[in-house]
């Protein structure tokens, strides 16, 4: 706090001991730019005191505030204020022009440059009433020269601050060679001044609170203070003006290019339209656009060839094997071109998408289609498809195709599967990805469809040649991989204030020879440090006391979820989100396994299938039943059931085991398949049966309570390394890592003692790990994340419930005395919103944790059973539905 204290503080006006009045009279040749050494990475310029108080009144104040630097400088202006009465400084030196350079000054810090153009008599009094008040407080004062300039030095407990006043300026740094450099910059007339090395940097608009200017050379060497990685901007100057409301800050100006990727751009730009085919799970999109595509790929193609080796050899070398010209690729584009990063829920993966706007469609698939039965031909291989939810997925057998066309950010496709969907080709590296796209735009989970974005997008430049869309907490891993150690723990130590910055643009437009720009920040609320207490907002009591999880349903009538319950009587009721009945129905017995939303008919039209102990149900959202239901299977006792549908076509199977190890798999009318008619397993199931498409191949997968783990295919037939036997009682809990092939896919199991399992789905062992324990009757649960993604640990030693994460590693720890059963639950929403729910079945009482086990809803809740749990990214809140008694509640929170 010293540094700032005495940087603003008494520093922009100390020394003025020798300060004369005839230096008022200014000198003609000088400015504040005067001072401002070339090397200089930024500047900005406005009236400091004026200019800070602005800044205070908006959100991304906390942000700043926290930065290095910039909450010494808040507390600085406050102590100047306080030393001639309150408001003191503020008052006299609100309209003072000023600049603050920044400059690298070893290799982890930068440091900054004051300059301030001292402009009234006022100013000279309160500086020598300054110095005395400072004196007196201990601070020491010496003077030395330095090429006939006089330059002084303020000290207190290690902290130094050199400055200098010349004619009407006050100069200051805590790095003294940078007040020396500025002494050069006036004094040897053989150096440049920043303004002069930079004289094409345009004047910025008057609207905004600051202007900025950046020395984009310098700007890369002092990013390497942060970061490891090398930063190619391409541009060599620019100059904007900040400007900065309620929830927005914003740069817009103009940029000069230094020649490099930026200066293939030299057509109009034209929108973003590929929202629509944006996953709402991206981390962060690079957006190409180009009224011209075709002046641009000439560039492209040709700045690729001179600067990136690898890709020229990439090219040459499929020209060569396949006849394939990337050039050929580009001349199908349209307009648009994304790359897309997605977030990752594990952090060793890492999936990227290509998204290519064509011309035509039919001649870009016709294309693929030629390239890659050259390529199979040639290679004795077949042609590669898979259809899924009436959508043909390909296999292009070229690694890293994107990078014959976009270079470095093309890369990272060590395999490349792609879809066609309206006017886009789209490309992934993971076959799953692909699919998870499908599905996303089927229920509308894009940016397109995102309140959240669509309000970011408002506010930025919709018509750009080159932009960079960041989701600032889903792309948190990323950035934090890439800041050095020092700035990785400041960064975590303030991930809460970083991540309420939700979303960030970079873009660039080509107009008259430079690039209009916008740099765009947004921080929609500003985040309570104070977890409120959160109580019921609706409720719903029942005559008999509930039985079952709320259950949250999709339907065809709205876009929001029904609610279904079952009571003690086996009564299952129905309702809309207002929770008003819909219909009760007895079903003759409690529901087993949950409840599964299926489209019977194949016409868009809702229905879901459950099953009792004894019976196969299918009812839709008006409580009438399918014809036929319920079913039953001849003397057979229902223990877990499923809905399985292969490749999303609707062609339902039903998975049925029951209570003495048997397997059923059936069709949507209750037909029973062969092969399993039944499928006998030598123990009982402890998990219904699950599908997975790995590729082109279907598999079945059965846990027996014995630990015996079995994988089948669709004819109910061993794969090849199944049965495996752990010899141990597992988990009933289990995760599937779903990658393109067998080999590439894994399950993970966990023993009831704690030994850890991971085999891929050729039955290969990839490694089997003791987990440490402290006691004998420590026991461990493995608790996939309602998604699928990822999973967490549970280690149990008494009354102390530790969370691990999937490596082993603890997260936090909790004690709960109850002796009955304590449920948990793990969801991970992405943007770091992951949360663990414990539910004390005894107490009636529920827990959600983050993943450092802070308790986000301020206080525990009420639930007696598993709880269902949503978040809306439109409000930015979570609802949770509990049910305990005979009572369905709904609370709300943020955190």
């Amino acid at each position: 706090m010293k540094k700032l204290l005495i940087v603003i503080a008494v520093l922009l006006l100390l020394g003025a001991g020798y300060f004369t009045y005839e230096k008022w009279v200014k000198h003609s040749n000088l400015t504040t730019w005067s001072f401002i050494p070339a090397d200089a990475a930024l500047v900005l310029e406005g009236t400091v005191a004026n200019d800070l108080e602005t800044l205070k009144n908006y959100p991304l104040w906390e942000i700043v505030s926290q930065s290095s630097g910039f909450d010494n400088l808040r507390i600085g202006l406050a102590f100047l204020d306080s030393i001639n009465g309150e408001g003191g400084f503020s008052a006299i030196f609100r309209e003072a022009p000023t600049l603050a350079s920044a400059h690298k000054v070893s290799s982890n810090s930068i440091d900054f440059l004051f300059v301030v153009e001292l402009q009234n008599i006022s100013q000279n009094t309160f500086a020598n009433a300054a110095i005395g008040r400072l004196q007196n407080q201990g601070y020491r004062f010496k003077t030395r020269n330095y090429n006939d300039f006089k330059i002084s030095e303020i000290n207190k407990d290690g902290e130094t601050l050199t400055y200098i006043f010349y004619k009407n300026f006050f100069l200051a740094s805590f790095t003294p060679y940078l007040v020396e450099d500025a002494v050069r910059a006036i004094s040897d007339t053989e150096l440049q001044s920043f303004k002069e090395k930079f004289s094409k940097l345009d004047q910025v608009g008057t609207n905004g609170i600051l202007s900025l200017f950046i020395n984009y050379e310098k700007g890369s060497e002092l990013l390497k203070a942060f970061t490891p990685s090398s930063i190619d901007f391409s541009i060599g100057s620019g100059s904007y003006e900040l400007m900065v409301d309620s929830s927005f800050l914003q740069l817009s100006g103009f940029s000069h290019t230094a020649s490099g990727w930026l200066d293939t751009h030299t057509s109009q730009p034209t929108t973003f339209d590929m929202a629509e085919v944006v996953p709402e799970n991206t981390a962060y999109i690079y957006h190409i656009t180009s009224s011209e595509m075709t002046s641009w790929k000439e560039k492209q193609i040709a700045h690729l060839r001179s600067t990136d080796p690898k890709a020229k050899h990439y090219q040459d070398s499929l020209k060569s094997l396949y006849d394939f010209n990337a050039d050929q690729v580009l001349d199908l584009v349209d307009n648009e071109i994304g790359v897309l990063n997605l977030e990752s829920p594990r952090a060793r993966d890492q999936q990227k998408m290509v998204i290519l706007e064509v011309n035509d469609m039919s001649e870009s698939i016709n294309f693929f289609r030629q390239l890659t039965e050259r390529i199979a031909l040639a290679r004795g291989d077949s042609v590669y498809t898979e259809s899924y939810s009436e959508n043909e997925i390909r296999f292009l057998p070229i690694a890293e195709f994107p990078s014959t066309i976009l270079g470095e950010p093309g890369r990272g496709f060590s395999q490349c599967f792609y879809i066609s969907y309206r006017n886009y080709l789209i490309f992934s590296n993971d076959l799953q990805e692909l699919k998870n796209l499908i599905t996303a735009v089927q229920e509308e989970d894009t940016w397109g469809k995102s309140i959240q974005v669509n309000n970011f997008l408002s506010r930025t430049n919709n018509a750009a040649n080159v932009s960079l869309f960041i989701n600032i907490p889903r792309a948190w891993s990323t950035l934090l991989d890439n800041l050095k150690p020092e700035w990785k723990e400041h960064f975590k130590q303030n991930e809460n204030s970083y991540k309420s910055i939700e979303l960030a643009a970079f873009q660039y437009s080509y107009l008259d020879g430079k690039y209009y720009t916008n740099y765009t920040l947004s921080q929609p609320i500003r985040r309570s440090k104070n977890i409120p207490k959160t109580s019921a907002e609706d409720g719903v009591r029942f005559i008999s006391n509930l039985t079952s999880k709320p259950i949250l349903l999709r339907t065809h009538a709205h876009k929001e979820f029904d609610i279904l319950v079952q009571d003690s009587t086996n009564t299952v009721y129905y309702m809309d989100p207002d929770q008003n009945a819909l219909w009760s129905q007895d079903v003759g017995g409690q529901i087993r396994e949950g409840v599964h939303a299926i489209d019977y008919y194949k016409n868009g039209k809702i229905q879901y299938a459950f099953a009792t102990s004894s019976e196969i149900h299918i009812i839709d959202r008006t409580g009438t039943y399918i014809p036929g239901y319920p079913k039953s299977i001849s003397n057979v006792s229902f223990d877990h059931f499923n809905v399985i549908d292969y490749d999303r076509s609707r062609n339902y199977r039903f998975g049925i085991t029951d209570t003495d190890g048997n397997i059923y798999l059936s069709d949507k009318d209750l037909k029973v398949l062969e092969g399993w008619n039944p499928k006998k397993l030598s123990r009982r199931a402890l998990a219904p049966l699950n599908h997975s498409r790995l590729g082109r191949r279907d598999v079945m997968l059965s846990l027996q309570e014995d630990g015996v783990i079995n994988l089948m295919n669709r004819r109910g037939e061993m794969m090849s390394g199944f049965p495996f036997e752990t010899k141990q009682s597992i988990s009933k809990n289990y995760f599937i890592r779903q990658s393109n092939s067998l080999g590439n896919s894994s399950l993970t199991v966990i023993s009831n003692g704690g030994e850890l399992t991971e085999l891929t789905l050729e039955g290969g062992v990839i490694k089997r790990d003791q987990l440490i324990k402290t006691s004998a009757d420590a026991s461990f649960q493995l608790i996939p994340d309602t998604g699928g993604d990822s999973f967490i640990i549970i280690r149990k030693e008494g009354t102390s419930y530790e969370v691990l994460d999937d490596t082993g590693n603890l997260l936090f720890k909790k004690d709960y005395l109850s002796q009955w059963p304590i449920l948990i639950q793990y969801y991970q929403f992405g943007a770091g919103k992951d949360l663990v729910v414990f539910t004390d079945t005894a107490n009636k009482s529920l827990y959600i944790y983050d993943k450092s086990g802070n308790l986000v809803t301020g206080n525990p809740l009420n639930s007696s059973h598993e709880i269902s749990l949503i978040y809306s990214s439109a409000k930015r809140e979570f609802q949770v539905y509990t049910t305990w008694d005979s009572n369905l509640e709904l609370y709300t929170f943020s955190y």
